[in-house]
């Protein structure tokens, strides 16, 4: 009930006393005895005091009533001007919340990209399948391999290596015995002799004509002469043992052609000076001299039992081309090709291949051969990278620890490790895979580092493939031997710094087949150099 209402109520209530007053006066004007009537005016009296006091309290209550008006008035002004300092604080507060989104956005996009970027920054030859020649600024590159302690060179118990001694090509020099020898009664001779040798070399030129009568016929006047030996075309020709000697500085060690036409000039003191041209032109004619010795090699390749490949990039011209090679360890095969895969692999001898080919996950290598064994060095980068990346999870190290005791168990069982064993390691492996697709479902992988999520899935899908080796003893659980290979030709590509045709980077991949594959079967390099220009 409002103080308007009570006011009211009371109102009504005063006005009917009033009347009953007025009505009870006329009644006892004349009607009632002086007894009753001083009772009734006591009565009326003590009304008349309830009224006024009535009043007094109506008055109370109507005042009471103006302030509380009053203080709902003002509290409505302030509740006005509350509701429009609402409204511009709500506004504020929607834009501020834009720019708050905006704010997380960018703040989640630069996230990314600083995990982007750290991934690219922390990546390198030791966690990725990155070469080491793509950190031009690295520092020493280490390995795998813990300190013991011990000093460098030759351990107690191990035969020391020392200069071979070499069979004298001039007769000896005896030293004389100094005289106080003989004066000091105190030194007297061992009877054994003490040698030392003295080894150098020396090159000497040997130069020979050929002389030959001319004839002419009298009909013709064509001009006649005794057939010159094979080889002997130009008034001044080039044996073998120097042509093999310049066609190896400028394209095996990588010399450049200008300083290996000087080398050749000091080792001869100036007598001999090539041209660069002519030692340009010994790589064509190596690759001719050689061309059914490389067909041989592919054709051994072809029918080989494991077979080890890899690709790398090459640069025509400023055009990405490709180099892939191929070998079973006692021939290898170089090859330029336009592309990779299987356009690239379908003219090397992976292509009619039938047994174990061993590569570095390249798929087009599953088109081909019976069986296959994927590198475990990269699997071994790829598990350093996921630990360094997603150091909450486990599953990496103990993988990590996993393959390398496989490896060591493989190294020790050279003639094969038993089935029980490898039953064992297979099923820590399955276990590792287990738990590594449990702790992606508890902690889902970052969307800007896939990469050990997408390994352990891989390792899943290509079980037999990655543990090959186990039940092989044969095969070789890296491709390493590939890596090598193909690092020989990235060095003399930096040498040359740009290839300038096809051909000529055809000719360094035949120039490294006939060298390499001499290397692998313990020949000497330069005799079979000098045999293909002979």
């Amino acid at each position: 009930m409002t103080l308007e209402q009570a006011h009211n109520i009371q109102r009504r209530e005063l006005m009917s006393l009033r009347a009953e007053n007025k009505r009870l006066k006329k009644q006892a004007s004349g009607l009632f005895p002086s007894e009753e009537k001083e009772s009734l005016e006591r009565r009326i009296r003590h009304l008349e005091q309830v009224i006024a006091t009535n009043e007094r309290k109506h008055e109370a209550a109507r005042s009471h009533w103006k302030l509380t008006d009053e203080r709902c008035y003002r509290l409505e002004m302030e509740n006005l001007d509350l509701r429009k300092q609402v409204a511009h604080l709500s506004k504020e507060n929607g834009l501020l919340l834009s720019r708050a989104e905006k704010a997380e956005a960018e703040v989640l996009m630069l996230n990314g990209t600083n995990k982007k970027l750290e991934k690219k920054i922390n990546t390198n030859f030791e966690n990725s399948s990155l070469p080491s020649s793509a950190l031009p600024f690295r520092k020493k590159v280490p390995n795998s391999r813990k300190p013991t302690g011990r000093k460098p060179g030759a351990q107690p118990g191990h035969r020391a290596h020392i200069a071979r001694r070499l069979s004298p090509t001039r007769e000896p020099v005896h030293l004389p015995a100094p005289d106080r020898f003989s004066s000091d009664l105190d030194i007297y001779p061992t009877g054994r002799p003490i040698s030392k040798q003295l080894v150098d070399i020396q090159i000497h030129v040997k130069v020979q004509d050929f002389i030959a009568d001319e004839y002419r016929n009298r009909i013709t006047g064509a001009r006649l002469h005794a057939p010159f030996p094979d080889g002997i075309v130009n008034d001044v020709n080039y044996g073998p043992s120097i042509k093999a000697l310049a066609f190896l500085l400028n394209n095996y060690y990588n010399v450049s052609i200008s300083k290996t036409r000087q080398c050749i000039s000091d080792l001869t003191k100036g007598v001999v000076t090539l041209s660069a041209g002519s030692i340009c032109n010994l790589s064509s004619a190596f690759s001719a001299a050689t061309e059914s010795e490389r067909a041989k090699i592919f054709s051994l390749l072809t029918h080989a039992d494991v077979l080890y490949s890899d690709a790398t990039v090459s640069n025509i011209n400023g055009s990405r081309k490709a180099v892939i090679l191929c070998t079973d360890k006692e021939q290898v095969l170089y090859q330029h090709m336009d592309h990779k895969g299987h356009e690239g692999l379908d003219r090397t001898p992976v292509k009619n291949f039938n047994g174990t080919i061993v590569h570095d996950h390249d798929r087009s290598y599953y088109s081909y051969g019976s069986g296959h064994q994927e590198c475990l060095a990269h699997i071994l980068r790829y598990l350093v990278g996921a630990m360094e990346n997603e150091s909450h999870l486990t599953w990496h190290k103990q993988m990590h620890s996993l393959i390398q005791k496989m490896i060591h168990t493989a190294k020790r069982n050279k003639s094969g490790i038993p089935k029980d064993k490898v039953k064992l390691l297979s099923e820590k492996y399955d276990s590792v895979l287990s738990l590594a697709a449990e702790e992606y479902l508890m902690h889902p992988p970052d969307k800007n580092y896939m990469d050990g999520y997408n390994l352990q899935k891989r390792m899943r899908d290509f079980k037999c493939d990655h543990l090959f080796f186990l039940t092989h003893p044969d095969v070789d659980y890296t491709n390493n031997i590939c890596e090598r290979g193909l690092r020989k030709f990235k060095r003399k590509q930096k040498q040359a710094v740009v290839l300038r045709s096809d051909s000529g980077a055809q000719h360094i991949c035949d120039a490294l087949t006939i060298i390499e594959t001499a290397r692998m079967q313990n020949k000497n390099v330069y005799d079979v150099v000098v045999s293909a220009f002979k």
